[in-house]
This record gives C-alpha cells, sequence and structure tokens, in this order.
C-alpha cells in the first residue's frame, strides 16, 4: 500500500512537471510567432513606405512633423503617425486613407533632406503583447544626385 502511494506520488510530480513544459513551451512558441508577424508587418510596412520614395521627386515633412508628403509626376503620396491610435497611414492623392501598420506603433520618425529634399529617413517602434522591433531606413529617390 506504501509503495502504490509512493508511486502515486512520483507519477503526479511527473506529470506536473511535463505539463508545466508543455504550457511554458506553448507560451514561448506563441511568443515567438507574435514577435515573427510583428516583424513581417514593420517589414511590409517599411518596403511600402520605401517604393513610393524611391518613385518620387520631392519630400516634404508634415507641418505637424507627425508625417511626410512624397510628390510624384502624377500626384503625391503620404505617410504619417497616428499617436491617439497607434496606427501609420498612408493615402495617395484622390483616393482614401488606408492603414499600413494598425494599432502596433509606438512611435514613427520622419526626416527630409532639407538641402535636396530627395532623401528620406523613416522609423518605426512597434510594440504588440510584450514583443518589440525597430527598423528604420533612408531612401534615396529616383532623381537623386548625390554631392
Amino acid at each position: 500500500m506504501i509503495e502504490l502511494m509512493v508511486a502515486i506520488g512520483v507519477a503526479g510530480i511527473v506529470f506536473l512537471a511535463t505539463a508545466l513544459v508543455l504550457v511554458f513551451g506553448q507560451k514561448s512558441l506563441n511568443r515567438g510567432w507574435q514577435q515573427a508577424n510583428l516583424q513581417r508587418d514593420a517589414s511590409y510596412a517599411m518596403l511600402k513606405v520605401k517604393q513610393l520614395t524611391r518613385s518620387g521627386n520631392r519630400a516634404e515633412i508634415d507641418e505637424d512633423g507627425q508625417g511626410v508628403k512624397i510628390y510624384h509626376n502624377t500626384g503625391w503620396v503620404r505617410f504619417w503617425f497616428v499617436p491617439a491610435h497607434k496606427d501609420l497611414r498612408y493615402q495617395l492623392e484622390g483616393e482614401q486613407e488606408h492603414t499600413l501598420l494598425d494599432g502596433v506603433v509606438d512611435a514613427a520618425t520622419f526626416e527630409v533632406d532639407s538641402t535636396t529634399h530627395k532623401t528620406v529617413t523613416v522609423g518605426f517602434e512597434l510594440e504588440d503583447g510584450g514583443c518589440e522591433t525597430r527598423l528604420s531606413s533612408t531612401t534615396f529617390m529616383r532623381n537623386y544626385i548625390g554631392t
């Protein structure tokens, strides 16, 4: 009888340890996927900004400093950060605005070379459920001629 009680106690400890390993492993896996998804979304947003910036002719910072407007031969595109919603948005001239990153942007910075207006630097800080990522990129416009 004592041996049976000891065996049940040991089996219970082994079962509990196995359950804890599985629970913590699943949490770690979920966090890894969440981090990967956040980085994927940030990379896509940066790619979109770079593509539309690279095809521009001239750039200017918005009056409020929260965005940038890129001028093209056919119109303009504007990217801006909405701190209250933690969104990054963009709009093509004559079209509706679109949300590029929704509810995960902690900060976004936009800088334009004040001399040529043909170099744009963009930075994002994203956070979602404890996962964080940062991206920064400088893009030269297609008509840029370096000095």
